[in-house]
């Protein structure tokens, strides 16, 4: 994989994931803005508590949205307490937020993937002998069939795509004075080991991640794997 698309040192950039209500999401949209933080997605998804217990504490919607959002390793502690002090999660309920690895990036400005030019490590190489990488690519709506249909061609069977809006200082736009956010499409890919840099290559080739605005490709070490019965016995 050329590393001028896709930086390998996983020790530069982490995972900032955070499961919050619908209002404590927009609040960290606006502070994701103040902090600079360039790329990242906002998931809707939904809370496992029985609605019993919801309606005896007077909450009617239990609807939660996953932000995630790439950052440096070196500003992640700083970030985390941050996020952490503003929206006060060391209360009940007010949400969840932890940070984890990232392999592998492209897309993102120069300045937050800071390319180790040294760096002789390849994708493969860095997490040892596991089996896959989860693979997601972030691109604007409608993409994400074009994302599958490169993914395929480079041998990869199947994936899962996700909607969500993006959240990020430079994408915001405006309509009439109202702020608003672009509709984006998640794509979720497990990828065994040995396809992982010719996967990586086709996509940040065919969709132009060198370009900003693209869209965004990382990467995570998975630990183990369940249900992909026909590639494991491979």
């Amino acid at each position: 994989m050329d590393k001028q698309n896709c930086d390998p040192n996983g020790d530069n950039i982490r995972m900032l994931t955070l499961i919050l209500s619908e209002n404590q999401s927009h609040k960290c949209a606006r502070l994701a803005k103040e902090q600079g933080i360039k790329g990242g997605i906002v998931i809707i998804g939904r809370g496992t508590v029985s609605s019993t217990i919801l309606n005896m504490l007077g909450i009617k919607n239990q609807k939660k949205e996953i932000v995630k959002l790439l950052i440096k390793k070196e500003n992640a502690k700083e970030i985390l307490d941050c996020f952490d002090e503003t929206l006060q999660l060391k209360k009940p309920g007010h949400g969840i937020a932890y940070v984890t690895p990232v392999i592998c990036a492209a897309g993102l400005p120069e300045q937050e993937t800071d390319h180790d030019k040294n760096a002789s490590k390849t994708v493969q190489q860095t997490e040892g002998e596991n089996m896959f990488k989860k693979l997601t690519v972030i691109v604007d709506r409608g993409m994400a069939n074009d994302v599958m249909d490169i993914a395929r061609n480079a041998g990869v069977r199947g994936g899962t795509i996700l909607h969500g809006r993006g959240v990020g200082a430079e994408i915001e736009t405006n309509l009439f004075g109202v702020e608003i956010e672009p509709e984006k499409e998640l794509v979720i890919i497990l990828t065994p080991n040995e396809l992982v840099d010719k996967v990586v290559s086709a996509l940040t080739e065919e969709l132009n991640l060198d370009e900003p605005g693209k869209g965004i490709l990382f990467i995570e070490p998975v630990e183990d794997t369940r249900g992909l019965i026909e590639l494991s016995d491979k």
